[in-house]
């Protein structure tokens, strides 16, 4: 099986994750992350769950998990510690063509990849649900090489990217620029976190293509 990657948007949607333990919590967190409105199912939540739920921050349904008490959610996440009560869920949801997910089981139609956030920047990792311990091992080994520079650096290409973009229309030309900027070299600045030469050597490649550079010089 060949999935296809996606990145969802969920801000302002209804999710619902089913189970109330430490799973749950984590799954619910990374929902509430993402800005999605989250009801949690399950009669009895953990520690965690319950502060949430506190603080108005997710809905709590007080109940076992039954197919009718499924609306107009995007998804739904399983996340009960029954695989056959996660089965019942995933079945239910996608009779009604809402997204479910499986945790550490089968029978959803998603994953939830291991994921690296960097401001606007987001990595995520997939085994295909082969190896969830795999998966977790690498996106590691990128946290490691991906500090909070690169979020700054993704800010300044960002910013350069409409600049190019007008001060060079052809879409040939704006390719080879970025292609000469985006090296080995403008990684090794991002991991040290030496943005200001990241820029002088963007300014540069402007100048070469006969641009006006950012500061308004030639």
């Amino acid at each position: 099986m060949k999935l296809y990657p996606l990145n969802l948007d969920v801000a302002g949607k209804r999710c619902a994750v089913v189970g109330g333990g430490n799973v749950a919590l984590r799954k619910i967190r990374g929902l509430l992350e993402a800005g999605a409105l989250v009801r949690v199912i399950a009669p009895e939540i953990c520690a965690g769950v319950s502060k949430l739920v506190d603080g108005g921050e997710i809905f709590w349904t007080r109940e076992n998990f039954s197919p009718d008490m499924l609306n107009d959610e995007l998804l739904v996440i399983a996340a009960t510690d029954s695989p056959e009560v996660n089965r019942h869920v995933a079945d239910a949801a996608q009779s009604r063509k809402i997204l479910a997910n499986v945790v550490n089981g089968a029978g959803g139609n998603f994953f939830v990849p291991s994921g690296i956030r960097r401001g606007d920047l987001l990595l995520t990792v997939s085994t295909e649900g082969n190896s969830p311990a795999f998966a977790k091992f690498l996106r590691q080994m990128l946290e490691a090489e991906l500090g909070e520079s690169f979020s700054a650096g993704l800010d300044i290409i960002a910013r350069y990217r409409r600049e190019v973009k007008h001060r060079l229309p052809n879409p040939q030309a704006r390719k080879i620029f970025w292609q000469q900027i985006l090296t080995q070299e403008a990684w090794q600045l991002l991991k040290s976190g030496q943005l200001d030469e990241l820029e002088a050597i963007i300014n540069h490649a402007l100048e070469s293509f006969g641009a006006q550079s950012h500061d308004g010089t030639r």
